[in-house]
């Protein structure tokens, strides 16, 4: 065992299978808060500071370099969500690979 799982994981709503669905939820709901608060506090900056208005930015095209970092985003949010659904032991060796994986690149 790792990540200070349990040999036996207690259940809430009936079902490990529901729990899983259930964090795999709440984690989507936390991302999405983040991002929306976050974009909300952007877009108030760069509106005070007279830098673009929030309707400006629905017409932004990406360029190569932000559709990469789109892309990397995109794949860490996926990633996040739906491998919270994963057994403890899977979610941690997935993180250590990542942070691995990421030390190899810098």
């Amino acid at each position: 065992m790792s990540g200070g799982d349990v040999e036996i994981r207690p259940t809430y709503l009936g079902d490990a299978r529901i729990d899983d669905v259930a964090r795999m939820v709440f984690e989507l709901a936390s991302e999405l808060w983040v991002l929306k608060d976050r974009t909300l506090v952007l877009e108030d900056v760069l509106e005070k500071n007279g830098i673009v208005a929030p309707e400006a930015l629905d017409a932004v095209i990406p360029d190569a370099a932000l559709e990469q970092r789109l892309f990397a985003e995109r794949e860490g949010f996926t990633r996040r969500v739906y491998g919270s659904v994963l057994d403890a032991d899977t979610r941690v060796e997935q993180a250590l690979s990542a942070a691995l994986a990421g030390k190899a690149q810098a």
